[in-house]
């Protein structure tokens, strides 16, 4: 959080750059639900003593941030931050302030380091962006991001190539269910392709700064995204500013919030002085070419690095003891405009523009006398209301000889909803997925009404296939928690489980599965159970020897477990992972008995 104001014709910049800031720690005041499921409200401030910041320098801000958060599709990947800035004069002691603080900036300053499963350097290898108004600055044909620019047509949750007469910097308010205009005359009628509609809809610049993993120069190959590890667009924008200079005005209270500018830089040049930082709170420094909203990296001859962005609003005046109100989101989309999560099964994910709108949907829930377009502070109407489905139980599951035993905890049973203050949760539901945690099927419901069930076996469980499992709570509105309880490794990638069956009476029934193997979803290592292939109906203390196509041994493996399935990690004996082709296999058991088979591996 940064903020610049000017005196006498000098900058003032109190701002946080790591690892200090200038800002001085108030108290936290407060812990729990209200707005959101989980709200944490702080107090930061560049008062008389802040000790942090030095004297003569020392605004006299005091601001209040509230940070609020979704457990619940589609408003998870992201964080709302409702700040409230007061200037105490009593408490500048900037040199002959007047009664007035003037010429006041704000911004959000972010260095997002995409992502944490990079492993080579994930810092160096960041580019930069932003989705908006540009003030006719990005209409270079040579730009790498243009403005105006309609190339796409978005939706929703996703995307398609082709022109929509729909900037693409812009987002669509009034096509989804829960987007409400309150004034038509303002809005236009435009055909929403995906709608197959016309429809009366405002065009909203989203104004969203973000950092993405790029490819980084260092390594072989082009490791953009780390091959969809790190797919995620970092993003930040405002969804409410008090009145300022870049809104676009129009009759009555009609206004769209624009950010003043959108600047970058990297590691190298850290702006030191205040002067520096308030120069590009401007839009007007050097080094991004005096661009309000700083162009491509690229268009202006950087390459992948350790960027930043600085996302301004105002300026603004501040008279004593005045409150000004701030909206700002931050999150995560897949990509700008969405994509398929291929590396960790999640399937086809929002992008940052999405999430972004789904952040502008929950700031106007519940809201009677405002839209995106007739916008209003968060005190001034209803804000931030969005129905919150039960918290989704703690679940375990193991492997039995009777199927797959599940067990879940009554934490949804006794969490009040944060929105009614009262529990309201009316039952369970269970379901199964196979070979990846997405394609959910429904297999037992068990409303309360029927008495409370806690725990249930799965005896329907496919034998030899990896398979995955959520417990869902449901409310008294029909809203149902997110099938994201199954079992996870301690880095949060998806742990899948098999059952293996009872021993087989003869190696004639033996066979393998999945048979051809066609290779685990990214995430899954040769460690883990779903990088693996089971012989199933194996006799007990059986031997199964597996040879490549033309007679070398690759491995042996004993049944000694009990069970009816052998696992097999697709290792050979010196530990290395074997490669595509056909594999013979010869299972054989105590008394001689034998049988050859084949099977297949696809990689």
């Amino acid at each position: 959080f940064t903020v610049g104001c000017k005196e006498g014709g000098t900058p003032y910049v109190t701002m946080h750059n790591y690892p200090d800031g200038e800002w001085g720690i108030g108290p936290i005041l407060y812990e729990g639900p209200k707005y959101s499921p989980h709200d944490i409200v702080v107090v930061w401030h560049d008062s008389l003593t802040n000790t942090r910041n030095g004297a003569g320098r020392r605004t006299g801000l005091v601001f209040i941030v509230r940070a609020m958060q979704w457990p619940h599709e589609p408003y998870n990947d992201f964080i709302i931050y409702w700040m409230k800035v007061v200037w105490n004069k009593d408490q500048c002691d900037i040199p002959n302030v007047g009664e007035t603080l003037d010429s006041v900036y704000i911004s959000m300053w972010y260095d997002c380091d995409v992502g944490g499963a990079d492993q080579s350097d994930p810092h160096i290898d960041d580019l930069v962006g932003f989705d908006g108004w540009t003030n006719g600055e990005w209409r270079n044909p040579k730009f790498v991001i243009r403005d105006p620019i309609d190339k796409l047509t978005i939706t929703p949750d996703s995307f398609y190539e082709g022109s929509d007469e729909i900037n693409d910097h812009y987002l669509v308010w009034g096509d989804e269910e829960g987007e409400i205009i309150i004034d038509t005359s303002s809005a236009r009628k435009i055909y929403i392709p995906w709608r197959e509609e016309s429809l009366y809809v405002y065009l909203i610049p989203r104004g969203i700064s973000y950092i993405y993993d790029s490819d980084n120069p260092g390594t072989p190959g082009n490791d953009t995204g780390e091959d969809g590890a790190v797919a995620g667009y970092c993003f930040g924008g405002w969804l409410y500013t008090p009145p300022a200079p870049s809104d676009s005005i129009g009759s009555g209270d009609f206004r769209i919030i624009r950010p003043w500018s959108h600047q970058w830089w990297n590691w190298e040049s850290d702006p030191a002085t205040d002067d520096a930082v308030y120069a590009y709170q401007k839009g007007k420094h050097p080094a991004t070419q005096n661009y309000r909203y700083a162009p491509h990296p690229y268009d202006l001859g950087a390459a992948e690095f350790d960027y930043r962005f600085l996302n301004t609003v105002g300026p603004f005046t501040f008279s004593d003891k005045e409150t000004l109100h701030f909206v700002w989101v931050a999150g995560v989309g897949q990509g700008l405009y969405g994509g398929l999560d291929e590396y960790w099964g999640r399937g086809w994910l929002m992008g940052a523009a999405q999430a972004y709108e789904k952040a502008l949907k929950v700031y106007y829930g519940g809201s009677e006398n405002s839209d995106p377009a007739h916008p209003c502070a968060p005190n001034e109407d209803v804000h931030f209301y969005v129905p919150v489905p039960p918290t989704p139980p703690h679940l375990n599951y193991t492997a039995t000889p009777q199927g797959v035993k599940l067990v879940w905890d009554d934490i949804a049973e006794r969490t009040p909803d944060p929105l009614k203050g009262v529990v309201d949760t009316r039952g369970y539901r269970v379901y199964r997925a196979l070979h990846e945690p997405r394609g959910w099927k429904l297999i037992a419901e068990f409303p309360f009404e029927n008495g409370v069930v806690r725990t249930y076996t799965d005896t329907t469980a496919l034998i030899g296939f990896p398979l995955y499992y959520a417990v869902t709570a449901y409310d008294e509105d029909s809203l149902e928690s997110a099938c994201n309880n199954y079992l996870k490794d301690s880095q949060g990638n998806p742990l899948s489980i098999m059952l293996k069956g009872a021993p087989g009476k003869s190696v004639e029934d033996v066979y393998v599965a999945p048979n051809p193997y066609r290779g685990s979803a990214p995430w899954l290592r040769a460690t883990e159970v779903g990088d693996k292939i089971m012989f199933l109906n194996v006799p007990r203390k059986a031997r199964i020897t597996i040879y490549t196509l033309s007679g070398d041994r690759v491995i042996s493996l004993v049944n000694t477990t009990g069970e009816g399935g052998i696992e097999w990690n697709l290792l050979n004996e010196k530990g290395l992972k074997v490669v595509s082709g056909v594999y013979i296999y010869k299972v054989e058991d105590e008394k001689g008995n034998y049988k050859i088979g084949k099977f297949m591996i696809l990689r």
